[in-house]
């Protein structure tokens, strides 16, 4: 009998710091550790990355902004610039990369294009 509560003891410490971190939280789990009823799984620290094309005419400007990049930073400023807000503005004919990043990891890619 202790056996079974010290299993189910251990199940719900690491059920409740899974919780407490955000990853997961258990639902209902029954005596035995092998019936899991309902169990969701939601990363909220995870990056999703968004990587999209743009197509723009010299001196068109274009919003890549989004709340949860804290930075901004284009591989080729002569033909596009993006200020501290995501405003890019295409400069001149060619291709470069806004990198958009959330802290010090990459959160997405924006693929500019300038005819």
């Amino acid at each position: 009998m202790n056996f079974k509560k010290t299993v189910v003891s251990a199940l719900s410490i690491s059920a409740l710091a899974l919780s407490v971190s955000g990853v997961a939280s258990a639902h209902e789990i029954n005596s035995t550790p092998t019936e899991v009823k309902s169990i969701s799984i939601s990363p909220t620290h995870v990056i999703k990355i968004q990587d999209y094309n743009l197509p723009l005419k010299v001196g068109e400007t274009y919003s890549v902004k989004n709340n949860s990049a804290t930075r901004y930073w284009t591989d080729n400023q002569k033909v596009a610039e993006v200020d501290q807000n995501g405003l890019v503005t295409a400069k001149s004919k060619g291709k470069a990369t806004i990198t958009l990043f959330k802290g010090t990891a990459v959160f997405g890619k924006v693929y500019v294009t300038v005819y």
